[in-house]
């Protein structure tokens, strides 16, 4: 049989026996397309071609578990998966080992290569309305020509992949249960969030697109025009408008119609697409849905276990939603609680009911001035050279500073790398007293006296005004010792484009979720800043800003959600 099967052929794919010399020299179902291993009974068929709706064909491949390799139409269906390719990557390598696995347990695993990438024809579109509509042209093909069973049929996606699998399961009701890994909830949040562009990201997808896709041009304008600091209104408008539709958050209300199981995995020092968007979507959900939260970079924990065959925390338990749900397996899983988190550093893991979860209380703190540097004869100490964390509104007073230099405070010295380092425990620590005055301010909490388990994303009340119309504050959560060291817990940041000069304005925001510990003993410090090579700044190179910080009076604040030591 040829491997090379067009949308045109009327028979279920099928394989043949291996032959003796074969099955002496097998090793793995790759080598070996269109032959049933000897080993196990799967096959693995390569070089297949779906058409779209709009006459386009995506290169695919498909793994067929035993007793399903026939290619009998008459012969039994099976339960069957629909892989998505993340972004830049390919079916020919990305799924294989997951497919195996999967083939192994009795799915039928078809993989394919989003349109615009590599083989597939057609133009990157960055999930819009084509893009999802190849979802269901990869279900017809998978249905036409595979023994997938019609009534039982799952999708999974690493990023890319997983948004499309939320958009696909909005719009096409034969998905019945989904794995979305390292996925998004609002491409806003996550291309603009906060009037923040994220250059550092955005230079890996733009460039990755271009290299090994074929971009639409509308694509690397909106990528311009974040990253264009004399961005209009109306192109900012118009960037968030598109990012909208490409959105799983925007079609909760469909998936909640359609009812299908839905699986998230999210790592919490994901840059690209941060937990929170994705977990304000989960709140919203009301499907049957579970989530797995723990440390590691963008598809670091997922990708690895998803090419080559191995177990994995996150795919292992992707199966056992599969298994529910698609195959009826009583595992429990539908009655476990919807939240399982690993915490930074500490690998504790957790499980909250739902989310956000009812035992979850929010610790407030006012964040009160720093004043003048000044000597105290109270205490025989320096003070003004941080503010506090307290409980307790201290007078009102301004702290200001501005963006002519860097301070250590930083969210990593090497981008992505750093976030990698630490998600293998190595974390991202600053000096507290070596943070420049002029163009950092700290706010101290009060030594702990016992442990703060911080879960979810700490929101920040803020007031600010802006020299001119434009500027950024980047806020940093750091766990600080006895000696001044902090250890980034978390860190967010907001921008300015149209403001008036000297104004106060409304300046709050949420920082990235995390799980994180802070020991009794330590303190809590949040730090602001002007620059971070995460975090796209709203001037040009050497355009001068400051953010007058209005603090005191209870007037800004810091609220933590924490979980209660009981």
């Amino acid at each position: 049989m040829t491997c090379a099967i067009s949308v045109h052929a009327q028979q279920i794919l099928g394989c043949r026996d291996a032959t003796p010399a074969e099955a002496t020299l097998y090793s793995t179902p790759m080598m070996m397309p269109g032959v049933i291993s000897p080993k196990d009974g799967t096959c693995f068929i390569k070089d297949l071609r779906i058409l779209t709706h709009d006459g386009l064909k995506l290169a695919a491949n498909v793994f067929l578990p035993a007793t399903g390799t026939s290619g009998q139409a008459s012969g039994p269906r099976f339960p069957s998966l629909l892989y998505i390719s993340s972004w830049a990557s390919a079916e020919w390598f990305e799924y294989l080992g997951q497919q195996h696995r999967m083939a192994r347990a009795g799915y039928v695993s078809l993989s394919y290569t989003t349109r615009g990438f590599w083989n597939s024809e057609g133009t990157v579109g960055v999930a819009g309305e084509e893009d999802v509509r190849d979802v269901s042209s990869a279900i017809d093909f998978m249905l036409a020509y595979t023994p997938a069973d019609p009534q039982r049929i799952g999708s999974a996606g690493i990023s890319y992949g997983a948004g499309l699998s939320l958009l696909g399961a909005a719009k096409d009701r034969r998905i019945r249960a989904l794995a979305a890994l390292s996925g998004w909830g609002n491409l806003a949040d996550q291309l603009y969030g906060n009037d923040v562009p994220n250059p550092t990201w955005l230079g890996i997808l733009t460039a990755s697109g271009q290299m090994l896709g074929r971009m639409d041009p509308t694509v690397l304008s909106f990528a311009r025009i974040a990253l264009n600091p004399d961005a209009t209104q109306q192109q900012a408008r118009e960037l968030k408008a598109w990012a909208a539709l490409r959105s799983p958050s925007s079609v909760v209300n469909e998936l909640n119609a359609r009812q299908p199981a839905i699986f998230i995995g999210k790592n919490w020092q994901d840059d690209i697409f941060s937990p929170n968007s994705t977990l304000a979507m989960f709140s919203r959900l009301t499907t049957p849905k579970k989530i797995m939260l723990q440390p590691g970079i963008h598809a670091s924990v997922e990708l690895g276990a998803a090419v080559f065959d191995k177990a994995n925390p996150v795919w292992d338990e992707a199966r056992r939603w599969f298994d529910h749900y698609l195959k009826g397996v009583p595992n429990a899983i539908d009655t476990e609680p919807k939240v399982t988190l690993k915490t930074k550093f500490g690998n504790v893991v957790e499980t909250l009911p739902d989310w956000p979860a009812p035992e979850l209380r929010s610790e407030s703190m006012w964040i009160n001035p720093r004043g003048a540097v000044r000597y105290d004869e109270s205490c025989q100490c320096t003070k003004g050279q941080t503010g506090s964390l307290s409980a307790q509104r201290g007078a009102f007073g301004l702290d200001t500073i501005n963006n002519a230099l860097d301070t250590v405070a930083t969210t990593g010295p090497m981008p992505v790398l750093s976030a990698t380092l630490e998600a293998k425990g190595l974390p991202v620590l600053a000096q507290q007293n070596m943070i420049l005055r002029d163009q950092g301010v700290r706010y101290e909490g009060p030594v702990q006296a016992q442990d703060m388990r911080i879960r979810g994303a700490p929101r920040i009340q803020l007031r600010v005004r802006p020299s001119q119309s434009r500027g950024m504050l980047v806020a940093y959560l750091y766990d600080v010792n006895p000696s001044g060291w902090g250890t980034l817990i978390t860190h967010g940041a907001r921008a300015v484009h149209w403001a008036k000069p000297g104004e106060g304005i409304d300046f709050s925001f949420d920082m990235n979720a995390i799980a994180y510990d802070l020991p009794a003993g330590n303190r809590l410090a949040l730090v602001f800043d002007t620059k971070d090579h995460l975090y796209g700044v709203p001037v040009r190179f050497g355009e001068a800003f400051s953010m007058t910080i209005e603090a005191g009076d209870g007037v800004s604040a810091l609220t933590v959600p924490v979980r209660p030591i009981h």
